[in-house]
């Protein structure tokens, strides 16, 4: 029998939930959920269990009731963002709807606390002119240069996220039609298409990768330090530096060109936002109207363009 992934010595309320809580991971592992959502899940446990420790001292997880988690909650908002505490509602509700169906408890206690609600916040984005920007600014003769214009390319005509662009093997890379695979949060995969001009970006980055003494590795982006494959972190730090460099800018990161995707995509009158929604990968409506809201007013005086009511008459 494996060692629970929470122990602590004694009589507290972590060795108490420790075993629960590490079958509950082997449960979400066997449900595919991703490394990043597990983590995310097992850290809204960890503060329950300090806060009831603190408040109230060694407690069963049978004796884990609605009124206890409401109030850890209302603390959350206390101490957290409304966006933090929703999040820690999300890890609550999927341990106690594990413990609830495992049998382990009678009742969810979370079945009637709705998520906390999190304000409109509009998504930061860059517009097409600091991306172009961008684009000229890291045009050179070297790898780094003409990698840094594919990669800034790349993403606002695919709308990847980091995870699946750091992760796109050159096997899942198709010039010819213009499409790649790509493996993103929860192992969900994708075919992501893309443009003639990120097309050619490409196409001349790979040529010169190819002379590269490292172009043996399956990896599309390689390192121009050590000829490495590229990390998520490297990604987001040639984008800040690249930012700060080219646009002025401190934090530019690649999810700005996500949100400029899904916006130019919304803009278009022949695009449907289910396609858009589809194309980017987002289970749900509610995420594509966060990338949307920023926008949403000046689209929707665009579209009223030409449409009086008066100029009808």
């Amino acid at each position: 029998m494996t060692e629970p992934r929470l122990h602590l010595v004694g009589d507290t309320t972590a060795s108490l939930f420790a075993p629960f809580i590490d079958s509950w991971t082997i449960a979400l592992e066997a449900e595919n959920k991703s490394r990043a959502t597990i983590t995310g899940y097992t850290i809204s446990m960890r503060d329950f269990i300090r806060w009831i420790d603190t408040t109230h001292g060694a407690t069963e997880p049978t004796e884990t009731t609605t009124a206890l988690i409401r109030a850890w909650l209302a603390d959350q908002l206390v101490k957290n963002s409304p966006a933090t505490a929703r999040s820690r509602w999300v890890g609550m509700k999927s341990f106690c709807k594990w413990m609830t169906l495992e049998g382990e408890i009678a009742v969810n206690p979370m079945s009637t606390i709705e998520p906390p609600s999190v304000p409109e916040k509009p998504a930061e984005m860059l517009t097409l002119e600091q991306t172009s920007a961008l684009i000229k600014g890291c045009e050179g003769p070297l790898l780094v240069d003409r990698r840094d214009v594919a990669l800034m390319t790349f993403f606002p005509d695919t709308g990847c996220r980091l995870g699946g662009v750091a992760g796109l093997m050159l096997a899942d890379l198709s010039l010819r039609d213009r499409e790649a695979r790509v493996v993103e949060k929860g192992n969900k995969e994708r075919i992501v298409p893309f443009g003639a001009n990120t097309a050619r970006a490409l196409d001349r980055y790979l040529r010169l990768r190819g002379r590269q003494p490292n172009a043996h590795l399956p990896n599309v982006w390689l390192s121009g330090k050590d000829g490495r494959a590229m990390t998520k972190n490297a990604i987001q730090q040639m984008f800040r530096r690249r930012g700060r460099a080219i646009l002025k800018i401190e934090n530019c990161h690649p999810h700005m060109m996500r949100h400029l995707w899904a916006d130019t995509l919304l803009k278009d009158s022949d695009m449907k936002e289910g396609d858009v929604q589809v194309l980017g990968g987002w289970s749900s409506r509610q995420m594509l109207g966060r990338y949307a809201a920023k926008t949403r007013s000046e689209r929707a005086r665009e579209a009223y363009r030409g449409r009086s009511p008066m100029d009808k008459l």
